[in-house]
């Protein structure tokens, strides 16, 4: 068997990345959903639709302000919308209207993400209206009284909080300022001060006022839960967010929101064991709350615990406060069940997302993904193809699609597939190893070897990448230096059968050491006795030995394992051909012509075929 074939069936793939979602400390959101203040968030409308004032609420006389939190997906549309506040009477209306809102797409690190936040809907009858010059009223009078008593902190603190109330949060700062200029242990306003500069996304100074607190009051689980949000959320410093963690724990033992968030902290740091411990005791203090199970689920999953993964994400969606986003717990599940290669179980879960959320990206990828591993490829394609219509950026989704078109041997869709990935990520080794595969299955060998060389770089340690490297020296008439790479191998992976399998195959095509090419690849065989190719390789080594029984004996047994291989019937052929089993070999041949798609191989076969090779 040929070392680019052997490369083609064993080493196509661009690795799955990791879309797992972990929910937030204290947001209850997953990595991938960045929560914005109500201010920021109508700020970054593109469309807004006005409520309808509901008659039964006018003829109630019932007015006011409706809060309603939204998800919104990658490109701003809203995807969820619950009403957190307001009455009951108008919270459908306020609903509605903000499932008709449209956002500028938000992007961390160039990568589109799902944003949480609020829009506040003021329902407001003819004859309310004075309620704003009320508040303005109000505010005058707090001045006022700030005027009268220009030392009193608490007047300072009362205007602040009228200010924020209003969303006049650059007023609420200086108010706020002052108040702890001259109350310097004012805890409440130092919170309120730290909470102001949150909403206007001053981060590092909304610290300040956390850590004032913690010099006077070093014990204030208010101040610490705070500096963990910020820390954690706004931030990511996680390793500073666990140390105060640590320490709400201490302060409050029993506290399972402070074991919860420290294990979502350690998913973030990857400390998967550490987070493990602190979601179980979270569990253990709160059995009914679904984001904990489903983190528990993610460190389990990223640990290769996957029963118990399993069992924690649908944990998450049966407790009294489910898991919100069913639909990627689901997708989970999917991914799960393709890494234990329960097939039709992933496809099954991944169904389930698609109902609860037709545009999930994900859940078709993981879809497709599950077809790939089943040799289903047109079914994989339909999927892929649906998964990028979806989010063209999904990179899982363009490296499983460009496999699927090499598997089907569309090597030109295949190579343009494996462009676009390196186009968002010019660093994935395993996209320049496909793509370098691509181009050797279409005779492009000195654009190969520039691309397989370049994806070196990025993963210089990569075997496969070696191996196809030795493979498109080979086929460039450059038989020396191929055998130098894989003698170069040899000595840092000295029991790795594709290593022993490929140079001994590669010494069989040179016609050279043929006896200790045939050790070479026995060693392959018992390191891995069911591997088809390798079988094929040692019943080839028989055959240059001439040893025609063994050869017969392993090639049938490669047939039966690589039933669509037609570099196994063709050598099938020869050995029959060799003995004399004219008709077996004619047989042989005709099937490997009907499987190749390569027209070297194909002309060879015919050409066996019209009797022109002597036996």
């Amino acid at each position: 068997m040929t070392p680019t074939r052997f490369f083609l069936k064993l080493v196509f793939a661009v690795a799955i990345l990791n879309l797992l979602n972990v929910a937030a400390p204290g947001q209850n959101s997953p990595p991938n959903v960045v929560r914005k203040s109500g201010g920021v968030m109508q700020s970054e409308a593109i469309k807004r639709v006005e409520p309808v004032y509901p008659p039964l609420a006018k003829a109630a006389r019932v007015s006011g302000a409706v809060v309603v939190e939204i998800t919104t997906d990658e490109q701003g549309n809203v995807e969820s919308a619950r009403a957190i506040s307001g009455h009951p009477l108008l919270k459908d209306s306020a609903v509605a209207a903000a499932r008709g809102w449209k956002f500028n797409p938000t992007r961390l690190s160039g990568v589109a993400v799902k944003v949480i936040g609020t829009i506040t809907f003021n329902f407001t009858l003819p004859d309310n209206r004075v309620r704003d010059a009320e508040d303005e009223i109000e505010i005058e009078k707090l001045k006022e009284a700030v005027r009268a008593n220009p030392n009193s902190a608490e007047a300072h603190f009362e205007l602040g909080e009228a200010y924020a109330d209003e969303e006049l949060y650059e007023e609420a700062i200086e108010s706020f300022k002052q108040a702890v200029r001259l109350k310097p242990d004012y805890e409440e306003a130092h919170l309120d001060l730290s909470s102001a500069y949150r909403e206007k996304a001053r981060y590092d100074e909304a610290l300040l006022p956390l850590k004032e607190i913690l010099k006077f009051n070093p014990n204030s689980l208010d101040a610490l839960n705070e500096l963990v949000s910020l820390l954690a959320y706004d931030l990511k410093r996680y390793t500073e967010a666990v140390e105060i963690l640590t320490r709400i724990v201490q302060l409050s033992p029993q506290d399972p929101k402070a074991y919860k968030d420290l294990g979502w902290c350690y998913l973030r740091l990857k400390k998967f064991d550490d987070a493990v411990t602190a979601l179980q005791e979270a569990i253990h203090l709160n059995s009914n709350d679904g984001w904990t199970h489903f983190n528990l689920g993610v460190a389990y999953h990223n640990l290769k615990r996957h029963e118990e993964a399993v069992t924690a994400y649908t944990q998450s969606l049966r407790v009294k406060q489910p898991y919100s986003l069913q639909d990627v717990v689901y997708a989970n599940l999917g991914l799960i069940y393709v890494e234990l290669k329960r097939f039709s179980e992933a496809i099954e879960a991944c169904q389930k997302a698609i109902e609860i959320k037709p545009n999930s990206s994900v859940a078709h990828s993981v879809m497709g993904k599950a077809y790939h591993d089943l040799a289903q490829f047109e079914e994989a394609e339909k999927a892929l193809t649906k998964a990028l219509e979806l989010d063209r950026r999904n990179i899982n989704a363009l490296g499983a699609l460009a496999d699927v078109y090499s598997h089907l041997g569309r090597m030109q869709d295949a190579e343009k597939t494996y462009r676009e990935v390196l186009r968002f990520r010019p660093d994935l080794s395993q996209a320049y190893f496909g793509l370098a595969a691509a181009l050797t299955a279409q005779k492009k060998y000195v654009a190969a070897e520039e691309t397989i060389n370049e994806g070196l770089k990025y993963s210089p340690e990569n075997t496969n990448g070696y191996l196809l490297l030795a493979s498109i020296l080979t086929h460039q008439g450059r038989a020396a230096e191929a055998e130098a790479v894989y003698r170069k191998l040899m000595e840092s992976k000295p029991d790795d059968p594709r290593v022993l399998n490929n140079l001994g195959y590669q010494m069989l095509e040179l016609g050279k050491n043929l006896e200790e090419a045939l050790k070479l690849i026995k060693r392959a065989v018992d390191a891995d006795p069911g591997n088809g190719y390798y079988l094929d390789s040692l019943g080839w080594a028989y055959f240059k030995l001439g040893k025609l029984e063994e050869a017969e004996k392993y090639l049938i047994e490669a047939a039966r394992i690589n039933t669509n291989s037609a570099t196994v019937e063709e050598h099938l052929g020869d050995v029959y051909q060799k003995q004399g089993k004219v008709e077996k070999a004619k047989s042989s041949w005709e099937r490997a012509l009907s499987l190749t798609q390569d027209s070297e191989q194909s002309a060879r076969l015919k050409s066996k075929l019209d009797g022109k090779h002597s036996k």
